[in-house]
């Protein structure tokens, strides 16, 4: 008994002294996200990368099993043993110790990266205009004018939407930022395609990053105008960019400064979805599609049609388990904070007199 309180309290001090180093934003920036974690992810993530298959698709299951294992093996005990308080106590004990241990495990080897210095901090001198709704229309509008110049050129254009193809150019396009974005520059590999892609459909999710094995993974099944987008953002997540908006700003970034076509029309059709979803359905909104070209207008509609299919009750449990955990860890807003998105884009364009 006294060796199970020891270890419960050393576990204990270890995750109260991490969550002490996560309210400075400063140390998190310079010492974790800068030093410790590049060195951590770009080695490990190296040895992960050269699996094809999502070794972290494999653990959850593994995880999931033993679990289920370990309640059954408890329950079994409790019925036939006399000792019922003892073995409860041995059930509850063992539950908080290995989350504890896993808080542990998450917040050394990624976790940390949700208290960083934010990424909207580089355009401070930007933010003393308050954004209305001009700004976010003349997003638009410049979106929109880069939209249709894109398909007018796709048209004549031989274009690759193959995951395996796109998943190797948007590894070789991500270079492009780190001229801008030096701080993030470190180690990264590809994508790995998710076995289970249809499932993740009924749970509406395109991408997920494991921060137990460093890997990025992509749902193979999602419209294929989203695998640059989506691909980007996940390897964002790999370079240590934890905040939704953030892992969606430079996953546009990324696809803006391509030299594919399809790639750079995949960016800028994803921005725009989260651009309207802001927008109030008025007369201005009206005008902004009206520009829009018919075919960009029709993949919009398919773009929503497929996702409603997948809707349910499986995808609401996983949008409030997503909200959750988001919140849990820095991102008030929770899923909301996906399109704040906008607000990073239009401080980026006015940093370029852009809009």
């Amino acid at each position: 008994m006294k060796n199970k309180l020891i270890f419960l309290l050393c576990i204990s001090i270890i995750a109260i002294l991490l969550k002490l180093l996560s309210l400075s934003k400063f140390l998190v920036e310079n010492f974790y996200s800068k030093f410790i974690y590049k060195k951590l992810a770009g080695g490990l993530n190296k040895l992960s990368g050269k699996l094809s298959f999502s070794l972290g698709e494999i653990l959850i299951i593994i995880f999931a099993i033993i679990i289920i294992l370990f309640i059954i093996f408890t329950i079994k005990n409790l019925i036939i043993e006399k000792e019922r308080l003892k073995i409860l106590f041995n059930f509850l004990y063992a539950i908080i110790c290995a989350a504890i241990i896993v808080y542990i495990i998450f917040m050394s080897i990624w976790g940390l990266n949700y208290y960083r210095m934010p990424i909207i901090d580089n355009y401070s001198k930007y933010m003393e205009k308050q954004i209305d709704n001009e700004d976010i229309y003349s997003l638009a509008e410049y979106l929109i004018k880069d939209i249709n110049n894109l398909k007018s050129q796709i048209k004549y254009s031989e274009i690759n939407t193959n995951y395996q193809a796109l998943n190797r150019m948007v590894e070789v396009d991500y270079k492009n930022i780190f001229e801008e974005f030096n701080f993030l520059n470190m180690n990264y590999s590809r994508t790995k395609p998710i076995k289970s892609s249809k499932l993740f459909l009924y749970l509406q999710i395109s991408g997920i990053y494991n921060p137990f094995t460093f890997e990025s993974n992509v749902n193979i099944l999602i419209p294929y105008v989203s695998f640059p987008f989506t691909i980007a953002h996940e390897i964002s997540h790999q370079i240590g960019i934890s905040y939704e908006d953030e892992a969606n700003f430079l996953a546009y970034l990324v696809c803006s400064k391509s030299e594919d076509l399809f790639i750079r029309y995949s960016g800028d059709f994803e921005i725009l979805l989260y651009i309207l979803g802001e927008l109030n359905r008025d007369e201005d909104y009206g005008y902004l599609i009206s520009n829009l070209n018919e075919e960009t207008k029709k993949e919009i509609k398919e773009y929503n049609e497929f996702w409603r299919q997948y809707s349910g009750d499986l995808s609401k449990i996983s949008e409030k388990v997503n909200d959750t955990y988001l919140k849990a860890n820095s991102q008030k807003e929770g899923v909301k904070s996906y399109s704040r998105v906008v607000r990073l884009l239009v401080y980026y364009y006015r940093s370029k007199n852009i809009i």
